[in-house]
């Protein structure tokens, strides 16, 4: 877990879906239980936190955690890139260690 800093911060949060959209209508949860795996990072859509009861977006470095790649690929990207276009590139990329699996298992 992380703070606004990308710092690790110890507090438990929870997933949430479109957070920016509070009366969101969709099919589905939008919001998951502590403890449980985070939605599929896709560019379309945009994803958050609920900490105490408020809701944040993820930062672009988190979308990039969470899709398994090392901060140092995500400064080099943000050095180049504005936030939209890292949250595209994050939501559009295959999860690295899932990848990695499969190929091991293939090869």
């Amino acid at each position: 877990m992380t703070n606004r800093n990308c710092d690790n911060s110890g507090v438990l949060v929870n997933a949430v879906l479109t957070p920016d959209r509070v009366n969101k209508r969709q099919n589905g949860r939008r919001i998951k239980e502590s403890g449980e795996t985070m939605f599929t990072l896709t560019a379309q859509d945009k994803h958050g936190i609920l900490k105490n009861g408020d809701i944040r977006r993820l930062t672009p470095k988190e979308c990039f955690r969470l899709q398994g790649f090392p901060d140092k690929y995500y400064e080099r990207a943000a050095s180049v890139c504005s936030d939209s276009q890292l949250y595209k590139q994050a939501g559009n990329a295959v999860t690295a260690n899932v990848v990695y699996e499969i190929a091991k298992r293939m090869g």
